[in-house]
């Protein structure tokens, strides 16, 4: 600690005196006493306020009995401290006590503002022993409440080499400090210094031991810890939720029990964790219907999961943390599932094509005039023009989703699309012995629309009733007047779809749970949808499980170009 500067001269004088001679203690002997005496009260003074500072890691606590402390040793009228703001650079007032304490506390001073300012900045200490005389006091306190400053004795607290903070203490009883304050005060700003860096050293690792708690308990992967031998030693809400049990229940639990785990692997992994090594795997999980939420079609989930051991609470432990890749999994496989079926209905079409030129060639090249060759043909056009849909269906749906794709609007008359849709679509309607009915309200007006894409719209629709209607079941198709609108509707006495099923029946690749042995890409109506929807029209399904199900499409009819 430097040396003391004070604002006004401290004299003193000494002497010599020597021993009195007969045993009688003299004026030397005494003294010495007295010293010995002081001395053990600073040391005891020292040793209780050590105790104050190590009692409790809360830094306000610890600053307080600090202060309590500093005012009860040395009978002063207040004492406070002072600490540098990190973020700002001033000295803010944490703690007071004694007089107008409450108006000190939360008191700002910039860093070169106040007796205060001027130790910080210095280092040093300060004597002030008429406080209202020096140039540096800060009188706001004084002013606003009834406490007069008279004398002040303000340490630094040191961090190394830099100050972090200031103790003050005023108005002394006796009028002045005198020597055993100037030199123990110090000694106090040193163990408060200690023990701030011990308070901000415990509140870095409780925030630390906050943040994963926060990580732990928030975390959307459910995080399990384990002992050695795979007890569950905590669990986190998310693993709480997906096995529907609360955290107590699951407590001491054997993980392989609890999570449907083989032993024997389960052993295998714990050794390699155990030896340091981290593990990853799948597994499937059972999750209750609570925790997959109302629009949620699985009852199992497949899982990501990693193991490594980890430091809990100074002991050793092992760490499991499960990743849900149930939807990348189902992704996977309905792209596997979509390539087959895009495929599939690639090669029908194509293979009817193929095998009728073939047979158109064979009448050709053998004369043969019994082979209906203009039948042929026009299975091979009825082929080739599926074909040619499905393909712009693909490329279209990309284009439509990101709004890219121009619509080339004419004037198209809705009975004439309506006929040519039917038309494409009967054939497979007669394979099937099924009745293809078709009502158009008359006098209805042209619309501006891209003609082929609502024509691809019409033929998906019909496409799906006869692929979902049975054998000898009934299909109609109208088109009529709504509103300002013109409706088409294709109806089926198929099925029906499910209520749990028709929120997803116009997303890519929907595959309903149902109808999962018919064949298809899943595009169709979602393709029906962006197509109408990009000529601010809408689409809708009614249907009743048992009695079948009616899609309507509407177009807004318009003189302009419809933008």
């Amino acid at each position: 600690m430097k040396p003391m500067k004070t604002t006004k001269p401290m004299g003193g004088t000494s002497s010599a005196h020597a021993h009195s001679p007969d045993g009688v203690l003299g004026i030397d002997d005494v003294d010495n006493t007295v010293d010995v005496h002081k001395r053990l009260r600073e040391l005891t003074f020292l040793h209780e306020t050590s105790q104050v500072l190590t009692a409790t890691l809360d830094l306000e606590s610890v600053l307080r009995s600090l202060m309590t402390q500093v005012r009860a040793y040395f009978q002063v009228e207040a004492a406070s401290v002072a600490l540098l703001d990190d973020e700002t650079g001033d000295l803010v007032f944490r703690v007071a006590v004694g007089k107008a304490a409450e108006a000190v506390i939360g008191l700002r001073l910039a860093p070169d503002q106040g007796v205060a300012g001027s130790v910080v900045q210095t280092g040093q200490p300060e004597l002030v022993t008429v406080a209202h005389e020096d140039e540096r006091f800060y009188a706001g306190i004084d002013e606003s409440t009834d406490f007069y400053t008279q004398t002040m004795l303000a340490v630094p607290i040191q961090d190394g080499d830099h100050s972090i903070g200031v103790i003050e203490a005023l108005n002394p009883r006796s009028g002045s400090f005198d020597d055993e304050a100037l030199r123990l005060l110090p000694a106090v700003a040193d163990l408060a210094a200690a023990a701030i860096r011990n308070a901000e050293l415990y509140q870095r690792v409780r925030q630390a031991e906050q943040r994963y708690e926060s990580l732990f308990e928030k975390s959307a992967d459910p995080i399990v810890v384990l002992n050695l031998d795979g007890r569950i030693v905590n669990a986190n809400q998310r693993v709480c939720e997906i096995l529907g049990q609360n955290r107590e229940a699951l407590i001491d639990a054997d993980f392989c029990a609890v999570f449907d785990v083989d032993r024997q692997t389960f052993d295998e992994v714990i050794d390699k964790v155990q030896r340091g090594q981290h593990h990853r795997m799948k597994m499937t999980l059972a999750m209750p219907k609570i925790a997959l939420g109302a629009s949620a079609l699985l009852d199992r989930r497949t899982l990501e999961t990693y193991m490594a051991k980890i430091d809990y609470g100074g002991r050793e432990a092992i760490q499991w943390v499960g990743h849900d890749i149930s939807e990348r999994v189902a992704l996977e496989q309905m792209r596997e599932d979509l390539t087959h079926m895009i495929i599939h209905d690639l090669r029908n079409p194509l293979g009817s094509i193929m095998s009728s030129i073939q047979l158109v060639q064979t009448a050709i090249s053998e004369e043969d005039e019994t082979l209906p060759v203009m039948k042929l043909l026009a299975i091979a056009m009825r082929s080739g023009r599926k074909l040619y849909r499905l393909i712009d269906s693909l490329l279209d749906l990309a284009r439509l989703e990101s709004g890219e794709t121009e619509l080339q609007k004419v004037l198209v008359q809705p009975d004439q699309l309506l006929r040519e849709a039917v038309e494409q679509v009967h054939p497979l309607a007669l394979n099937k012995d099924q009745t293809l009915e078709m009502q158009i309200a008359p006098n209805l007006p042209g619309v501006l629309a891209d003609g082929d894409m609502i024509l691809r719209v019409l033929t998906n629709l019909l496409d799906n009733a006869v692929k979902f209607v049975p054998r000898e079941g009934e299909i109609r198709v109208t088109v009529e007047l709504l509103n300002d609108d013109l409706c088409f509707s294709v109806q089926d006495t198929g099925p029906g779809i499910s209520p749990e099923f028709r929120h997803r029946i116009f997303e890519r690749f929907a595959r309903l749970g149902n109808f999962k042995g018919i064949k298809g890409t899943g595009l169709g109506l979602a393709f029906c949808k962006l197509a109408v929807e990009a000529h601010r029209g809408r689409i809708w399904l009614d249907s009743e499980v048992g009695s079948g199900s009616t899609f309507y499409f509407t177009l807004p009819l318009g003189t302009g170009n419809g933008d």
